[in-house]
Formats: C-alpha cells, structure tokens, sequence
C-alpha cells in the first residue's frame, strides 16, 4: 500500500530532519512558533453565507479535542494528520500495511502515505460541508472553489506544521504542542473572554468570559443579583462557570493519575551496589487512547452526517432518519437524534433523563476502544512488557530481587496501560455526560500532552548541561 505514495514523493513538499541535534532553546523556539502559527490561523471563511443557514455544526463535541473552529481556516483542526497516523501506525503494527522501519525508502514512502492521505481527507471533509449546507445553499461555483482552496489548503499547512516538530526541530509531538496550547487558551477565553455578544432582541450583551460575565452581570440594571448569579452558573448559549469549574476539576483529577505510578527497584548487573528506580505510570499510553476513541467517533458522525444530510435530506419520517435519526437543529448545533445520539454526548443534563440509554453507550465507547488501543499500542510502539525487558537485558539491569523478570513485565506494563486507559475514558465520560460538550475529552488530551512535553523537555534540559539563555532569562540557575 505505502507504493501508492511514489508518485506523490517527486512533488510534495517535505520536512527535512535537522542534520544535527538542535540547541535546547531553538528547540523551545520552534514548538512554541508551531503553536502560535497555528492559534493566530483562525481566520474566517471568506466566501460563505453571511446570513443564517439551516445546517448546523454536526461535530460540536468533537472540536476541542482537535482544536478545530467552525467556519474558520480551522474547521476540522488537526483531526486529519492525527486520525490517519494513529490507523496507519496500527495498521503497520498489524502487518496489514508492509512496512520496515529500518529501511530509509520505506520510512519515507509510510510518511508521504500519511500526508496525502491526511490532505485527501481534509478535501472530502470540506466537500460534505460544502454539500450539506452548512456554508449556505445555492453557492456559486467560484464560492465552493474558493471555500476548498482555503480548507485544503490550511489542511496543507497544518500537516507541514505539524511535521515540523515530528521531525525532530521541537520537543515531542506538533499535535500534542497544538492541542495543549490551544485548549489552555481556549479555557482561559472561557472563563475571561471580554468579547461580547449579543443574547437579546433589546441589544443586551454579555461577554465570553464565565468570570467577567459574572461581574459585569452583578452590575446590570436589568438583572437582579440572583439573577446575575443564576446565570453566571447556567447560561448555555456561551462559556458558563459550571462548566469552567468542571474542566478545572478534570485538569486537577488528570494531574493527580499522572503522579500515581508502581516504582520498581532495578540494579545493575554488572557493577555491585549499583541500584536505582524505574517507574511504570498508570497513564502508560498517555492521553493517545482519547484521541483515538474521538477519531472514531469523528468517523462515525462524519459518515452518519453525509448520508442523512447528503442523502436523505434530514427531512422527518424518511427512512434514512428512522435508520440512522436524524437532526435536531438548535441555535448553533445539530443535535443527533437516537440511534446516533447513543454515540454522543448530551447537551444537558435535560436531554440525558430524555435519552438515559447515552449514559450506558458513550462510556462504554470510550471505555472498550480506548482499553483496546492501548493494549495493542504498547505492542506496536516497542514499550510492551517484552520490549522493555529486552531494552533491560541490553543494558545489564534487571529488577532487584527478581531472577526473571520477564513475569514481573507481563504482570504490570499491560494492566497500566488498560487501567489507565479506562481510568481517562471514565474520566471525559463523566465531565461529557454533565454536558461539556467536549471539552471534558479537550482538557484530558491537553493535559496528557502537557506532561508529556515537559518530561522530554526535562530530559534535554539536563542532557543539554542545563545550559540554556531562555531558563536565564526567566529567572533559572545554570550548572
């Protein structure tokens, strides 16, 4: 399969790896650029309907894990480059796609496979949206070549700069640098967004930000002061502080399972007296389970959202709608309607007691696939039991006390990874089902990314000699 790619290698541009290691501080430079670059893209769509349209966002619970924006340059964020490496990489890993890592021709053919095809799905992604309404009807040719050249092309760019720190110019991931800068902005909008917003016909307005609606609502002369604090907490149509104070708690609850960890005594086999400490976290696959499980469910609704708008027309009573149940449109979202809302989440808690099935189904979604992809990704990503043994046997250490220690491996590696992939699905099931639209799956995913990140960053810091001009200048002691 990764033959499909030659012809396309000749012509698409690509990210060179750095010929040597790259300072700490132009690294830090570069991750934060990618970052940045990627938060100031969110410009408007031009050439889209400016007046209101009956199709609404079909995918509204899926965008803050993808750090996608409606109607913007960013509408599908970096779902694609991230759906179709995961489902690559395990497709490699099963064997169905033939692959040797260890062959620089095959390396480069896999990568240019993933690219195109990420582009490729940013294509057919924009073309649903164009079909179905969703940018306006009765478009004109101009306006829906203008609409794809922006998509595809912002996709274009978003996979370049997301390829720019997997290749080695920053630290860790470009997609996880993305979502963890993105969602920390993203809350910090929430909660002191000043931008205001029309919420009445008689030109009231509120802001954003939960807090500064809170104290501007206070001092509203058409609000009383309960009224002020009722809304505060329960506004729907904008950022509330139930939800803010949600996602603080999830952030807190994420922080608290990457410090829980089986710290087990190894020691050097070669050089007596010699003994250290290995952890193993309970987050073992991080917070790649999550993403996984949305990138499914991204999928799902992507699909059922073509056939019921593309082809049966979301219209009531047709048989497409009785199969797959259809849309009800509200202000802003198209709320999928049961079977297909068993995969989703409730918008409130109202709309739970009305599908209470939901509260079964979507956890046991996340929960079954995210257990599953992280049993089979320690396998494929060379941090299974039998791989870390063998790394130990390499180097002459073995676990203290333990003659074979492969046992002790098999016993622990695997259960971290499932229990702590089932510990982050229970986690966005709960924050999902009390109607955070998202962002329950978004802070996980954020959070995750952000250890992740500072672990490497910590290892290249002390590597580097400590010595760096960016800890410097922000107060740090060098070595």
């Amino acid at each position: 399969m990764i033959d499909l790619a030659k012809p396309f290698m000749a012509f698409l541009p690509e990210i060179e790896i750095p010929y040597e290691n790259l300072p700490f501080d132009e690294k830090v430079v570069f991750t934060l650029t990618t970052a940045l670059i990627y938060l100031f893209s969110q410009f408007p769509l031009a050439g889209i309907s400016k007046e209101s349209v009956a199709v609404k966002d079909p995918i509204f619970f899926l965008r803050g894990v993808f750090a996608a924006e409606p109607k913007t340059l960013l509408e599908f964020g970096i779902f694609p480059p991230v759906a179709t490496a995961l489902i690559l990489q395990l497709l490699a890993g099963f064997k169905t796609i033939k692959v040797n890592f260890n062959q620089r021709t095959d390396r480069e053919l896999f990568q240019t496979l993933t690219k195109v095809i990420s582009i490729a799905t940013y294509a057919i992604l924009a073309n649903i949206f164009i079909a179905s309404g969703y940018y306006g009807e009765n478009l004109s040719l101009m306006a829906k070549l203008l609409i794809n050249a922006q998509l595809i092309g912002a996709g274009f760019f978003i996979t370049l700069l997301v390829e720019v720190v997997d290749k080695g110019h920053g630290f860790a991931s470009g997609s996880m640098s993305i979502v963890a800068i993105s969602l920390s902005t993203s809350l910090v909008d929430d909660l002191f967004g000043i931008q205001q917003f029309p919420v009445d016909q008689e030109g009231h307005t509120e802001p954003r930000g939960a807090i500064i609606n809170l104290l501007q609502g206070l001092r509203a002369k058409h609000k009383t002061f309960t009224g002020a604090i009722v809304n505060a907490f329960q506004r729907d149509y904008l950022p509330n502080l139930t939800s803010g104070l949600l996602v603080i708690v999830i952030g807190a609850a994420i922080c608290y399972l990457q410090n829980v960890r089986n710290e087990l005594s190894i020691r050097s086999t070669k050089a007596r007296g010699m003994t250290n400490i290995y952890p193993i976290k309970l987050l073992y696959t991080g917070g790649l389970s999550v993403l996984f499980s949305y990138s499914l469910l991204f999928y799902i609704h992507i699909l059922a959202f073509a056939v019921i708008q593309l082809i049966g027309g979301n219209k009531d009573g047709s048989i497409i709608n009785k199969l797959f149940g259809g849309y009800q449109a509200t202000e802003f979202f198209y709320v999928p309607r049961f079977p297909l809302s068993l995969l989703a989440p409730p918008t409130s808690l109202a709309a739970l007691i009305t599908q209470p099935l939901s509260l079964i189904t979507f956890p046991a979604f996340l929960i079954v696939t995210g257990v599953w992809f992280a049993t089979n990704w320690q396998d494929i990503s060379g941090s299974s039991a039998r791989d870390v043994g063998k790394q130990f046997k390499e180097q002459d250490v073995a676990l203290a006390g333990h003659r074979d220690a492969s046992k002790e491996w098999i016993r622990i590696i695997p259960v971290a990874s499932a229990t702590g992939a089932a510990a982050l699905a229970a986690l966005v099931s709960v924050g999902e089902l009390l109607g955070l639209k998202g962002k329950a799956a978004g802070i996980v995913v954020a959070v995750t990314s952000v250890f992740a990140i500072l672990e490497i960053v910590t290892v290249e810091f002390q590597q580097n000699g400590s010595q760096s001009t960016i800890a410097q200048m922000l107060g740090g002691r060098v070595a």
